[in-house]
């Protein structure tokens, strides 16, 4: 399947018009998904496992936070896709600023209103009273800033990160809107001066803290990378390959040595959610993510064998697999007195394969058919 056609399945179904691109830059795009989902995944199966047993991850340098490092990653390739497929509809004239929001929802909402209703009901079957003062509705229903200082996660606690991607979504539509031809322009532009002003006046505000969050320069580094893609030359040179593959190289190593020397509380979502790690999250770990996505584009390996083949199937069910870990690490909690006894690290590749399974199972059973629908539910229409 052309890379494309790879990428789409994922992101941009509706997008499949869009001119092909060299072999293999996007397959690679997607195995950083796969590589973000997975980083996630495995962060969170360590804390599981230390409720439970010793575990050496969890005392191996400052591991046990790091996997929050994928979020980052996410946010920059989100920044580069989703400017690229705003800025290909306003070249070809196909699609409004409403068509756009439009396709992002079916894009977004569907699965994650189902996995809410199962984390609802999964706990009042299990006698895990939700604590309802605790979340908001604004975020759980509409993944809309919530009205209180921090800002509270939805009740699929994972779902907090989708309200950054939201809220880059209606901007972007917004500048589509009122000036097409430099949306993409405008949107770094007003975003930058909205968090310089939130950081001016304070982050201390509902609202405020989502709109003037510095982690939303994650997304800003993605539309400068898309900006650097659409003007160079479309077919990687032995030159630009290097060039890829040192930034991919100076990324990793960035990104790997905060392991080692330690990241403080930015792993947290918390400390997000407050502003009060976000400038420092976005310097150790939304800088490196963003070298390490520009060098991937520019590198663009073929991702032909097995290995990253498979890495660019886990990187089309990405959504599923990060959005599906909270869930499937309660269902290894549940039996986790059955396996303890295999110890702790054991029980941590145990969890992580269960959410690895369970995001794909998700996205073949549930994602993707539903992608298909509004694919074909949007051709019709004008």
């Amino acid at each position: 399947m052309p890379a494309v056609q790879n990428f789409t399945t994922v992101s941009e179904q509706s997008e499949s018009n869009a001119p092909p691109l060299p072999h293999g830059k996007l397959n690679v795009v997607q195995g950083l998904r796969a590589v973000a989902a997975l980083l996630v995944v495995w962060t969170h199966s360590i804390d599981a496992a230390a409720t439970f047993a010793p575990t050496r991850q969890a005392g191996f340098f400052h591991l046990a936070g790091f996997g929050a490092s994928g979020l980052d990653i996410f946010f920059v390739i989100s920044g580069f896709i989703v400017s690229l497929v705003a800025t290909r509809a306003v070249e070809k004239n196909q699609h409004s600023a409403g068509t756009f929001l439009s396709r992002r929802f079916t894009r977004i909402f569907p699965l994650y209103w189902i996995l809410t209703l199962v984390i609802i009901l999964t706990a009042q079957l299990g006698n895990h009273p939700i604590l309802w003062n605790s979340v908001s509705w604004l975020s759980t229903a509409w993944l809309l800033p919530s009205s209180s200082y921090p800002a509270a996660s939805p009740i699929l606690s994972l779902g907090w990160s989708l309200v950054f991607e939201m809220y880059f979504y209606y901007v972007l539509a917004a500048w589509m809107a009122i000036q097409p031809r430099h949306l993409v322009r405008n949107t770094i532009i007003f975003l930058s001066a909205i968090v310089a002003l939130g950081s001016l006046v304070g982050l201390h505000y509902p609202m405020l803290i989502i709109w003037a969050n510095p982690i939303l320069l994650e997304f800003l580094f993605g539309c400068v990378i898309g900006h650097i893609y659409t003007h160079s030359n479309k077919n990687p040179t032995p030159a630009s390959r290097t060039v890829g593959l040192w930034l991919t190289v100076m990324g990793t190593a960035a990104l790997v040595a905060t392991l080692f020397t330690g990241y403080g509380t930015i792993n947290l979502e918390g400390m997000v959610l407050n502003g009060l790690s976000s400038w420092q999250r976005v310097g150790l770990w939304g800088v490196p993510s963003a070298l390490l996505v520009l060098g991937a584009v520019l590198w663009s390996p073929a991702m032909q064998s097995r290995p990253a083949r498979l890495l660019v199937f886990l990187g089309d069910a990405s959504y599923s697999i990060y959005l599906c870990t909270n869930p499937a690490r309660s269902m290894v909690e549940h039996f986790w007195r059955y396996v303890r006894h295999w110890g702790g690290d054991v029980g941590i590749l145990l969890c992580i394969l269960v959410c690895t399974l369970v995001g794909v199972v998700c996205y073949l059973a549930l994602e993707r058919p539903l992608m298909r629908f509004f694919h074909n539910w949007y051709k019709p229409l004008p």
